[in-house]
């Protein structure tokens, strides 16, 4: 019971300090608005700019016209952006620390993997998100994406707390296989991949929106890396959490097979996980096509990340409704 309570507490805390960071993050974002630089300047397209991007081959949203800002690649951040965002990230990396040892403490308070019900999941899940952008940020320099990734963390774990809170107990005994731990290990880590390529394509249609139709006013999209270098991440993010997540197929088949005796059900987490697996394959597919549009083929991926949502929360809470078997049931 005291690890229980300890596990809340750092929650609890955990949630303060992610708002510190969003906070911080916002405050960094304000400095990053880029200069007007020379309207000659301006004109020429940078040699880098003009290269083909991608496995795609040619593709019309490869090229784009320099915008009148000192922005994406040769954009150089202020001392005081740089501090704040430095300052943000120590704040995220304190905060996803917090959530980890929460999730670790509810473990350890009821001596099994803490995934049994549908707060234990989202937290789970929420801590994965916040580690994995913690390893990567500092050496990309991914600050400018903190409250991107920041702000959805808080709002699963509010869900979390207000919603979804369930004392800790028991699993039913499906769900005791140390299967069941290799498969939602791996899910989480793909989950954690599909989130930051999410927010990473959002950015990259934004981005890709105002180089083909400059602003007026610049504030701090201009300052981020340019399209081409956006799509570039979001779409290694996503091979990453596609390769993760072909393997929560397989291994989720396994621990079927031990469990209930069949590889394959037919029940609405196994289709919905296969469902996020074809969606994902059709935008690596498109993405790796010479001339399809990445544009058209970010779409898809956001479509997979739709998918994920609606898998992780409307067909758990079927699949507990019917009595299905899944390893997130209130």
């Amino acid at each position: 019971m005291n690890l229980a309570a300890n596990a809340n507490a750092a929650l609890y805390a955990s949630m303060i300090v992610y708002t510190l960071a969003m906070l911080a993050f916002t405050w960094h974002l304000a400095a990053r608005a880029p200069k007007v630089v020379d309207s000659k300047a301006a004109a020429e397209v940078p040699a880098k700019e003009r290269e083909l991007v991608g496995a795609g081959g040619p593709s019309s949203t490869e090229r784009r016209p320099a915008t009148p800002y000192a922005a994406g690649p040769g954009f150089e951040e202020s001392l005081k952006s740089r501090q704040r965002g430095n300052i943000a990230l120590m704040l995220t990396y304190l905060a996803s620390a917090l959530l980890v040892a929460s999730v670790l403490m509810r473990g350890l308070a009821v001596s099994r993997p803490p995934w049994g019900n549908m707060f234990e999941f989202a937290t789970a899940a929420a801590a994965a998100v916040g580690a994995a952008y913690s390893v990567l940020a500092k050496r990309n320099r991914w600050q400018w994406l903190g409250v991107f990734i920041v702000t959805p963390i808080l709002l699963v774990l509010g869900l979390a707390l207000t919603v979804l809170y369930t004392e800790a107990g028991e699993l039913m005994p499906a769900l005791k296989s140390y299967w069941l731990g290799i498969h939602v290990s791996v899910a989480f880590l793909a989950v954690a991949f599909f989130t930051l390529a999410c927010a990473v394509g959002l950015l990259y249609l934004v981005r890709l929106r105002r180089e083909e139709k400059p602003p007026a006013k610049a504030n701090f999209i201009e300052s981020l890396p340019s399209s081409a270098s956006l799509e570039r991440t979001a779409y290694s993010l996503n091979m990453v959490a596609f390769i993760l997540w072909t393997f929560t197929l397989i291994a989720g088949a396994i621990w079927a097979k031990q469990a209930w005796g069949s590889y394959w059900q037919w029940d609405p987490k196994e289709v919905w996980t296969f469902v996020i697996w074809t969606v994902y394959a059709a935008y690596m597919h498109g993405r790796a096509t010479a001339g399809v549009d990445h544009r058209k083929s970010m779409y898809i991926a956001l479509a997979g990340y739709v998918a994920v949502i609606i898998n992780f929360t409307l067909v758990n809470l079927v699949s507990t409704f019917v009595g299905m078997h899944n390893y997130s049931g209130m």
